[in-house]
């Protein structure tokens, strides 16, 4: 075998390993640390007391991790979402978790589509009150898992109804599953004149 091509094989074997540490790793866990910003997260320590373990760090400061929770904190927006991720992941391009449940957010920051292989997202316990901030989900295809569930949004009439129709990909929504007959189901009243004026 020519020296290139060890040199090839041996790297395309890093990054399989990488990528399957990535996937079994402990999510990077920011929760319970009191910030408002995303900015203040960049520089406050992991914890590792509901994991038992910190991802692997790299030479570069940056964490093997595919994770990322950021709950029970006191963030009002997601401005400054993608920066951090890019600060602190080692490779934000396998991103498939957030957890930004039980904070103060209002909008869906348009930062959260920069990742398209997200496949759950949780937003559980903020303050979205606007259907059309869930439209822009509708980009990663990847995403199986969404809660809502604890907003002022849940309120809305035909709340479920709405999402499953603007989200066909999803499988499970506030911990419940989607049933291939809730996608048969009618659009909610209104929903294509929300839609829409909106799209």
């Amino acid at each position: 075998m020519e020296p290139r091509n060890a040199y090839k094989d041996l790297f395309s074997d890093y990054k399989r390993a990488k990528q399957q540490e990535m996937m079994i790793a402990a999510p990077l866990d920011l929760s319970f640390k009191k910030a408002t910003t995303m900015n203040e997260l960049a520089n406050k320590r992991p914890q590792a007391i509901r994991t038992g373990k910190i991802p692997l760090r790299t030479t570069m400061d940056r964490f093997v991790t595919c994770s990322f929770w950021l709950s029970n904190n006191s963030l009002t927006s997601m401005d400054g979402f993608k920066n951090l991720v890019h600060k602190l992941l080692d490779d934000p391009a396998y991103l498939t978790w957030i957890d930004l449940s039980f904070n103060e957010i209002e909008r869906i920051g348009d930062d959260i589509i920069q990742f398209p292989n997200l496949k759950i997202i949780y937003l559980h316990g903020n303050n979205i009150w606007n259907i059309n901030d869930v439209i822009k989900l509708k980009n990663l295809q990847n995403l199986k898992s969404l809660t809502m569930h604890g907003n002022p949004i849940e309120n809305l009439q035909y709340y479920r109804g709405y999402i499953v129709h603007i989200l066909p990909q999803l499988t499970t929504l506030d911990f419940s599953a989607i049933l291939s007959a809730d996608k048969k189901k009618a659009p909610p009243a209104g929903f294509h004149k929300m839609i829409n004026r909106n799209i």
